[in-house]
């Protein structure tokens, strides 16, 4: 049975697909995937807010630069409307095999560490750092999470599977 909080005037934040404003209308088995979300945006904006926002030097700036390059090549992909950033799958979502995800399964998760690894080494300090580590934990986990939905609703999953690695093609 749905666990619903409810929040007056919610009717937009409702039909935002947002781990913030999905506390206010969550669905017990919702909880756990917007918490991970949750934990992942605040950590991308820790990192962002308490430091540059573009690398200082050429080979951070191109690095930040090809991570935000395949995020956002993932995104056109994956098209918007099949997009969802918990780690759900989206009614009548269809599994994209094609483009960065030929090669890996998660390429948004990896654009993300590699956009932000820059960031964070040219502007060092341990609670970035830690940070980051707990940006790649939580990445990691929700990895686990969604590859067991896409399991059980694609069956020919297993077989992407196989043919793909999660996080960096030919490795792992």
């Amino acid at each position: 049975m749905p666990c619903r909080m409810r929040f007056e005037g919610s009717s937009l934040l409702a039909q935002i697909n947002f781990p913030a404003t999905g506390f206010f209308m969550l669905e017990k088995k919702h909880i756990y995937p917007t918490i991970l979300t949750t934990i992942q945006l605040g950590s991308l904006v820790y990192i962002l807010v308490t430091g540059p926002v573009i690398a200082d030097s050429i080979s951070g700036f191109l690095m930040e630069a090809a991570g935000i390059f395949l995020g956002l090549l993932s995104i056109y992909v994956m098209k918007p409307g099949n997009f969802n950033i918990r780690p759900l799958i989206k009614s009548g979502g269809i599994l994209i095999t094609s483009g960065p995800y030929r090669l890996i399964r998660h390429p948004m998760y990896t654009a993300q560490v590699v956009a932000i690894i820059p960031l964070v080494a040219e502007s060092f300090s341990y609670w970035r750092l830690g940070v980051l580590i707990i940006l790649v934990v939580d990445l990691l986990i929700k990895i686990e999470f969604e590859e067991k939905l896409l399991l059980q609703h694609f069956s020919q999953y297993e077989n992407y599977k196989a043919s793909s690695k999660k996080l960096i093609p030919f490795i792992y």
